[in-house]
């Protein structure tokens, strides 16, 4: 939001939550307008649906493959002209044809330079459909891109388009009919066009060589279009030369802790600032449940799991921001439960030892306040299972003592003894 709209940051307070949810607000519409796009990696994102590719479509009862340009593709594409669809002459003129085809028995009629009279009906995304008067076949049609619409309208050459005499028509038709204005130069400064982002989600989790492909070049800064060293490729599919405009912002989100973090290129990393969102218990400091104050409880779980595994383990205080002053006992059991205490495993393989450490079990007096026990049957004990030389052995058999959950006293005792 400091990027889109600095300005609906100035005032942003993070413990008010009408402010945040103002900012929330704000960032939606933001993703509608199409100036923020979000999107996540993950095995099977290709560059196909990053940049471009071939997309099957049936036309007819045919078979058709055509090149369709990816998410940052489009955001760059946008990001050129500077402006939102919202604002977009061209945007609008094909909103009002669109809304002129919304009568399958009224289409609009147009015609090439020639004469030749065509129908066009709205098939959706970028695509018109176009009915010729004179086919003597009911209902044949052909199909005219928008953005080859576009191309024409800020004087790309028509020169191998696909149905140049219909896009020709259509750009016609959208200046006498639909308002369209005389073509002007996108703004080349880049202080004066909108910023636009793509936020992605989980970076670390896709194939980051096979998605971005040349683009790992391009996004470098000094290589951005209209710097000293700016750099552009021509795509693979469509064979269009590409480069990234200085206003487009890549914002990538992942968790230090997951392990996938080793697959991640080390020349991505040289292109990118890290930034480390790092777990902030002052967020909690005022949340209590019951005598419990939750952000001495975060902190102080955060530090045991420093000293035992590392500072990139600890745990975010975002899965407490559900809490709030109607919370009891039992929406806190719930998190620790289903949340805290598996991640806890997986942090440390199953140690139920190490876990029992980070939730001080071992310090509390009382075994019923501990969620970590060993078995207590005595048919369980090590020497009824293994007899002779059993002393020899370390019980490691742990078991979660559901009834710790229950009692406000059991996470009392994870604070420090200064603190509980």
């Amino acid at each position: 939001m400091e990027i889109v709209a600095p300005e609906s940051v100035q005032n942003y307070n993070e413990h008010d939550p009408q402010s945040r949810q103002n900012l929330q607000t704000a960032f939606q519409q933001y993703l509608q307008s199409g100036q923020i796009v979000f999107c996540t990696f993950h095995q099977s994102f290709s560059y196909e649906d990053f940049v471009e590719g071939l997309r099957a479509r049936s036309e007819q009862g045919q078979l058709q493959y055509a090149v369709e340009p990816g998410i940052f593709k489009q955001l760059c594409e946008r990001a050129k002209l500077g402006t939102t669809a919202a604002e977009d002459p061209f945007d609008k003129a094909i909103a009002v044809l669109a809304e002129l085809c919304s009568d399958p028995e009224a289409r609009p009629v147009l015609s090439t330079r020639t004469g030749k009279k065509f129908e066009v009906e709205y098939e959706g995304s970028k695509t018109f459909r176009v009915f010729p008067k004179e086919s003597t076949v009911h209902d044949a049609y052909y199909v005219a891109n928008i953005e080859l619409v576009r191309k024409l309208y800020q004087g790309h050459d028509k020169k191998g388009m696909y149905n140049p005499s219909y896009v020709e028509g259509m750009l016609k038709y959208l200046k006498e009919q639909c308002g369209l204005p005389t073509y002007q130069q996108a703004q080349s400064v880049a202080q004066e066009r909108r910023n636009f982002v793509i936020i992605i989600d989980e970076i670390n989790r896709g194939n980051v060589s096979r998605i971005l492909g040349e683009l790992i070049t391009l996004i470098e800064l000094g290589k951005r279009a209209g710097n000293a060293e700016e750099l552009s490729v021509v795509l693979p599919y469509s064979k269009e030369r590409f480069n990234i405009p200085s206003n487009v912002y890549i914002i990538g989100t992942m968790n230090t802790a997951d392990r996938s973090l080793v697959g991640l290129d080390i020349a991505l990393r040289r292109r990118f600032a890290f930034t480390e969102m790092a777990p902030n218990p002052d967020r909690l400091s005022n949340l209590n449940i019951g005598t419990l104050n939750i952000g001495e409880l975060l902190r102080a779980i955060n530090q045991r799991i420093e000293v035992l595994l590392d500072r990139e383990h600890c745990i975010g205080h975002a899965y407490f921001l559900g809490l709030n002053e109607q919370s009891d006992l039992a929406d806190l059991a719930y998190i620790f439960d289903h949340q805290i205490i598996p991640l806890l495993q997986e942090y440390f393989f199953e140690d139920w030892e190490r876990i029992s450490w980070v939730l001080n079990d071992q310090n509390k007096p009382d075994p019923a306040h501990r969620f970590i026990v060993e078995p207590t049957q005595a048919d369980e004990s090590v020497e009824v299972l293994f007899g002779k030389g059993a002393e020899a052995l370390k019980n490691k058999r742990w078991r979660l003592n559901r009834g710790a959950f229950v009692l406000e006293q059991s996470f009392i005792g994870i604070l420090p003894a200064s603190k509980a």
